[in-house]
């Protein structure tokens, strides 16, 4: 009976202990999903897009150059995704659990949300205008030169330029930094003249001049210095005729001196002294006499230098005059239209200068467009920057090309070429030209030059009524080609 007792207790005390074990529930734990990261959305609230500045720029391609693609638009990269949790598979074995989580600070009550008043409508931000610097003035040709006006720099070998440097980029032209082309003369304000071009013509012409003794170089460099204007030209027929015109300050003042001769692929030409070339008669009595080289790795003579001596025997001087002549790219900046006086001859001029950067079907637009140089090696250096319009309207601009020797800022007045008269470079047949652009300029100025064929020239508007003179500006760009390789057999 005892035993049936114990019996009885110990299967109820199994059945009670059994329901206790399958009526438990087995959780498995998993973290709270992270909450999602706010994808990038459009600008609101207080922030701003950033905008365009008041300039409006355009490049004038070569006609032919169709090179120029779009940028490809880079897509937009999806925000990343969160993991989903994942319910363990049955029979698995049972995770740990994970740590909770310390509990948050209640959040603060919020303040009672109080009516924003809206914003202001603000004032539309006015560009800034054109910044022209100020440096010391700088004579435009002096009227006495001699060797200490213009004296030359040492010649040492050019830095090479940077990897990125594009001749059409227009933000080289106020690049500092990188090495200018030189001719070797200096201002007594310590500004330096330049070239237009990257190659090294100027350097190799200016290390002949030392292989020479002293004396020959003294002199050498007294003619270079007495070279105030160079020109060259050809005749509309061959082609080939070049007439080069030199004006040289003497004790008895400034003469004229023209020699001629051909501009053609090959050996030097001969230059030949005549009585007359470009409109001017030669006044000069002493000896003079030359060669003339056309540089062109394409057999053309865009680039050529003449080789010139001047003086008797024994008492004379080798000039290098080096010519380059070639299209331009040109990048406008004007101001945003909101800013314009309401001068109806500026509102000609932007019109004439967005049709040009648009390429619309008008007369009213940019047909040609042209940059001009000589350079004489230890000596100066000027340009001459013209267009012409399908209205025949010219815009021609000349004057010294000088620059800082550590920087490229520059304020250099210019001669507006159809009015006043320039002393070095030819008029563009001025008898077929309009000038009514030209005369609304109160103001050209050269303010930029990097030394490697790019300048901006800055521009004011004459005082007309009421109106504020508005102020514009062009950066050229000359298109380079290149030149034959520089030893003494391809420049004989």
């Amino acid at each position: 009976m005892m035993l049936n007792k114990h019996t009885l207790i110990m299967t109820a005390l199994m059945a009670s202990l059994s329901l206790t074990a399958c009526g438990k529930k087995t959780d498995v734990v998993t973290p709270p999903p992270a909450e999602p990261q706010k994808q990038a959305g459009p600008c609101t609230d207080n922030c701003k897009d950033e905008g365009t500045s008041g300039d409006l720029g355009g490049g004038v391609p070569d006609e032919n150059d169709e090179s120029v693609e779009p940028p490809t638009p880079v897509p937009n990269e999806p925000a990343p995704q969160e993991p989903k949790p994942t319910s363990p598979k049955p029979g698995s074995a049972k995770p740990a659990p994970a740590k909770p989580a310390p509990a948050k600070p209640a959040p603060a009550k919020p303040a009672p949300a109080q009516p924003v008043p809206a914003p202001a409508k603000p004032a539309p931000a006015k560009p800034a205008q054109p910044n022209y610097p100020q440096p010391p003035a700088v004579e435009k040709v002096p009227t006495t030169p001699s060797i200490t006006d213009v004296m030359p720099t040492p010649t040492g070998s050019a830095n090479e330029l940077p990897s990125d440097y594009r001749p059409n980029d227009v933000t080289n032209v106020t690049r500092d930094g990188v090495s200018k082309r030189l001719t070797g003369g200096v201002t007594k304000e310590g500004y330096v003249y330049t070239s237009t071009s990257t190659d090294e013509l100027l350097n190799y012409l200016r290390a002949r001049n030392e292989r020479v003794g002293y004396e020959s170089r003294q002199q050498n460099l007294a003619a270079a210095a007495s070279i105030v204007s160079a020109k060259i030209s050809n005749d509309g027929f061959s082609g080939e005729s070049a007439v080069i015109t030199l004006k040289v300050q003497e004790s008895g003042g400034i003469k004229v001196y023209n020699l001629e001769g051909t501009m053609a692929e090959g050996p030097a030409s001969t230059l030949y002294a005549v009585r007359g070339g470009n409109g001017l008669p030669t006044t000069g009595a002493r000896p003079i006499k030359g060669t003339l080289k056309c540089v062109d790795l394409d057999g053309g003579c865009e680039t050529s230098f003449a080789r010139v001596e001047i003086g008797a025997k024994g008492s004379s001087g080798i000039v290098y005059v080096v010519f380059r002549s070639s299209k331009a790219d040109l990048y406008f900046h004007l101001p945003a239209k909101a800013d314009y006086s309401g001068n109806p001859e500026f509102y000609s001029i932007s019109d004439y200068i967005v049709s040009t950067i648009g390429d619309k079907r008008t007369n009213e637009k940019i047909k040609t467009r042209s940059f001009k140089s000589w350079e004489v090696v230890n000596g100066r250096s000027g340009f001459i920057f013209s267009t012409k319009g399908y209205n025949n309207e010219l815009l021609a601009f000349a004057g010294p090309l000088l620059s800082q020797e550590g920087g490229t800022a520059i304020n250099v007045p210019l001669n507006r070429i159809g009015k006043d008269e320039d002393n070095s470079l030819d008029l563009l047949a001025i008898g077929s030209s309009k000038l009514n652009y030209a005369n609304s300029i109160g103001e050209a100025r050269l303010i930029a030059n990097n030394g490697l064929g790019q300048i901006r020239l800055g521009f004011k508007m004459r005082k007309r009524n009421n109106y504020a003179q508005d102020r514009w500006a062009v950066t050229v760009m000359r298109v380079i080609k290149p030149i034959v390789d520089l030893d003494d057999d391809n420049l004989k």
